[in-house]
């Protein structure tokens, strides 16, 4: 019996051993059509504007094998630090990259949006000896967005804001630059800090300038403190930007503002700054002080000194034979000199009196002096007048009852003459000043007695008369005493 499927037995007995063999064929060469480099890449955008991109190269640690690169193709062109062609990769480690890997850095532009790597390497036995298995492998960087720009390392002055503190009242001010970037360098703002004398608690007119202060923030300083000494009557205190060059002194009706310059304006350039309005103003006194003081010299004379404060004062001056109007600008003062013959002086500032003054002898001006010479017969006084440009000065002189008036002047003497008597004691007096002298008289010891005369012989008879009248009296009471004895005895008798 003929087997009809025999034939197509061996057809495909035929087919299933060439299966096999190409089966087997595929099992040999499978270590070198599997095995291949693996490549990879992540951008991070830098401070400058690029892309750095770190590619990494694995070689898959096929059975202990080492690759070798033998060609790179980077798209774009820059070159890659840390790989590059006979680099080998190791399948235990190789340098500072993790085991298998070699790592390599690039940098491309910040609009790039496509880098790839492609790299070629042959496989080698451990023992050197080359395998012939080669691969041709690609990658792509991730995060390449093309929108990388570069940081700033500082600010500009064009570009920069701040923020500040303000306390007018107590002339304090601190201004610092926003955001964490320094300032560039060799650029620096200026900040002006202002106090101002002020005719009123309100904004008003004049102003003038009392106490200012300057700092700059630049790249060292990010922050700085500025302090104005604050008047003790009306004012007004700014926080400006800007240094000295914006201060303005004074500050008229009609003429320059600060305006947005203050910190803390709503327009340009004080917007800039963050916080509360740079400006103050209070007080509850007058600045305008109007004040005379006076000087004496020793020869009846002075000097008016006039200061109107802070503000232009006109003081009006009178005096015997004087009426005068005297203008003093603004933190300014004036000398009028007066001369001895002008009694008592009024100064007055608008229809009010400031002071009034009449001349007095200076503590450092001289004293007039005294001496006294005593004789027999007088008693003399001689005065002598301080001289220092001193004015003539009266002099009376009291001895007892008698009293005698000289006038001295400029540093002479004066000799007054007084009968010597029994006072002791000479007062000398000047009208018109609270000074007095006092002097003695001194028996000088060598006058001859006078004879006893008038009034001693007088007391003389009036003794006598009464010694007779003492003596007649006693012999009267003597008589009568006998006269009683001589009647008792005669009685007696009878």
């Amino acid at each position: 019996m003929t087997d009809v499927n025999r034939p197509l037995r061996k057809l495909l007995s035929l087919a299933g051993s060439m299966l096999l063999g190409m089966l087997a064929v595929l099992v040999a060469a499978s270590p070198a059509a599997a095995h291949h480099t693996e490549v990879s890449g992540t951008a991070v955008c830098q401070p400058d504007g690029t892309y750095e991109i770190t590619w990494q190269v694995n070689n898959g640690s096929w059975e202990n094998r080492y690759a070798q690169i033998t060609k790179l193709v980077a798209r774009p062109q820059a070159p890659i630090d840390g790989i590059k062609v006979g680099s080998a990769i190791s399948a235990d480690t190789d340098g500072d990259g993790p085991k298998g890997v070699v790592t390599g850095v690039q940098r491309v532009p910040g609009t790039t949006t496509s880098a790839t790597l492609t790299v070629s390497a042959t496989w080698f036995e451990r023992n050197g000896d080359r395998t012939g298995i080669s691969s041709t492998d690609s990658g792509r960087a991730a995060g390449l967005k093309g929108t990388c720009k570069e940081t700033p390392q500082c600010v500009g002055m064009a570009q920069a804001t701040y923020k500040h503190t303000f306390d007018g009242a107590k002339g304090r001010a601190t201004v610092e630059l926003a955001g964490d970037l320094p300032l560039c360098k060799d650029q620096e703002q200026e900040f002006l800090l202002v106090s101002y004398f002020a005719p009123s608690a309100k904004a008003s007119w004049p102003q003038y300038a009392h106490d200012h202060d300057v700092a700059a923030i630049d790249a060292r300083h990010r922050k700085v403190e500025l302090k104005v000494d604050v008047p003790k009557c009306y004012t007004q205190v700014d926080l400006v930007w800007g240094g000295k060059s914006e201060l303005i002194t004074p500050m008229v009706a009609k003429g320059k503002r600060y305006g947005d310059k203050k910190l803390g304006s709503k327009g340009k350039p004080g917007n800039r700054s963050a916080g509360p309005l740079g400006a103050y103003n209070g007080g509850a006194v007058s600045c305008a002080q109007p004040k005379a003081t006076f000087a004496p010299a020793c020869d009846g004379s002075f000097d008016v000194h006039l200061s109107g404060g802070h503000y232009p004062v006109t003081f009006r001056v009178t005096a015997t034979g004087v009426d005068r109007a005297i203008k003093v600008p603004a933190g300014k003062s004036v000398e009028l000199p007066m001369p001895a013959s002008v009694g008592q002086i009024v100064v007055a500032e608008r229809g009010k009196e400031v002071a009034r003054y009449l001349w007095s002898r200076p503590s450092t001006c001289g004293l007039p002096t005294m001496s006294t010479e005593s004789t027999c017969t007088a008693l003399k006084v001689t005065v002598t007048h301080p001289g220092q440009g001193m004015p003539p000065m009266e002099v009376v002189a009291t001895y007892g009852t008698q009293e005698k008036k000289v006038t001295a002047s400029d540093g002479e003497e004066e000799t007054i003459v007084f009968a010597s008597g029994r006072g002791r004691v000479v007062n000398v007096v000047f009208p018109g000043y609270d000074y007095k002298l006092i002097g003695e008289y001194e028996d000088p010891g060598t006058c001859e007695k006078l004879p006893t005369t008038g009034s001693m012989t007088a007391r003389i008879s009036s003794i006598g008369v009464l010694m007779i009248s003492v003596g007649a009296a006693l012999i009267a009471f003597m008589r009568r005493r006998r006269a009683s004895t001589d009647e008792r005895q005669r009685s007696c008798a009878q």
